[in-house]
């Protein structure tokens, strides 16, 4: 029986996923696309709990029938991970090629922490993971050396995402400026700056938690899929206050916001260099009150914000599409 090729996910990607056409054509074989839907459960503990039961189940699956695959693709970084320690643990033999398509590591300093560093260890350096693919260049170098590792183990490439704007096409602004996301958000600082502003932010986030929010703050817990993409479309730009400055994170908010042709204004951080122009595509600022007042500022200027709205959309279609991604990713398979 001939062995398989297969794209491990944690969402629902459409049938005709762009990113699956371009693998299949960029490596000239056939890939399966395995979804197991995780990244729904970001609420209470039993969801986490969910969410957790599952990066260890749906791997063990693979690992029950290593002999039948030849490449695994985890874009979900814990599926491909979690089966590398499933391998390195009983010593498996001819197992398929890992490839970890979204690998992200924060250090905590907790015991906890301390725990989840030796995991990650034990992972990293099983020798079972062909290439960790980062979206960013600064984290090459930087895992490379905490894990003590090759750096050519790290591979970067930019992410890229579906274009949404066919099924939620994007509309003329309703005056309001946007954020989201969950990972590395420091929501605190926008918060407080924006309280001394005029203009309405929502913010829209699962898993934050605020005792109070001024009148001009909207927080949106409940609003995934087109429903978020309906409020993208319809916002006037896109704010992405980042709180490590190190860790990878806010790339795929700041793709969508240049999918949907918004002007996003996003804080320091090593890997924005990546996929923000400042200036021309977008805004990178200071996580000061200062900084973000006059990024609002600019955008107020017509000719300035419609010169940036279109320059990121050529950006997004250029670089940033999933088939683009997908092609860079096949390349790599090969």
């Amino acid at each position: 029986m001939s062995k398989e090729n297969v794209i491990l996910i944690d969402y629902d990607a459409p049938d005709d996923w762009e990113f699956h056409k371009a693998i299949e054509k960029a490596t000239g074989d056939k890939w399966r696309v395995y979804k197991a839907v995780s990244n729904e459960n970001h609420g209470g503990v039993l969801q986490k709990l969910i969410r957790y039961a599952k990066y260890f189940l749906v791997p063990m699956k693979i690992a029950k029938d290593h002999k039948n695959y030849n490449k695994v693709l985890a874009w979900q970084q814990f599926y491909g991970l979690i089966l590398a320690f499933y391998f390195r643990m009983f010593h498996v033999q001819d197992v398929p090629e890992i490839v970890v398509l979204t690998f992200i590591y924060k250090p905590k300093k907790s015991f906890v922490g301390k725990v989840y560093d030796k995991f990650m260890r034990y992972i990293v350096t099983s020798g079972y993971i062909r290439y960790f693919v980062v979206f960013s260049e600064s984290e090459k170098k930087r895992y490379a050396d905490h894990f003590d590792v090759p750096e050519a183990r790290f591979v970067f490439e930019t992410l890229g995402y579906e274009d949404k704007t066919q099924e939620v096409p994007t509309c003329s602004s309703d005056n309001f400026y946007l954020a989201a996301g969950r990972s590395n958000r420091d929501y605190k600082f926008l918060v407080d700056a924006w309280s001394k502003r005029k203009e309405h932010l929502k913010i829209i986030c699962d898993t934050l938690s605020l005792k109070s929010t001024p009148d001009n703050i909207e927080i949106l817990a409940d609003c995934h899929d087109n429903d978020f993409f309906r409020e993208l479309a319809k916002c006037k730009a896109v704010i992405v206050p980042l709180e490590d400055t190190h860790i990878s994170s806010g790339q795929l908010v700041i793709i969508q916001a240049m999918m949907y042709e918004k002007p996003v204004v996003v804080t320091e951080n090593d890997t924005v260099k990546d996929y923000v122009d400042t200036g021309r595509i977008g805004l990178v600022i200071k996580k000061t009150e200062e900084d973000l007042s006059a990024a609002i500022a600019a955008l107020s200027n017509e000719t300035y914000y419609k010169e940036m709205s279109a320059a990121e959309r050529r950006q997004y279609e250029n670089k940033f599409s999933v088939y683009a991604m997908g092609t860079a990713i096949g390349k790599l398979l090969n």
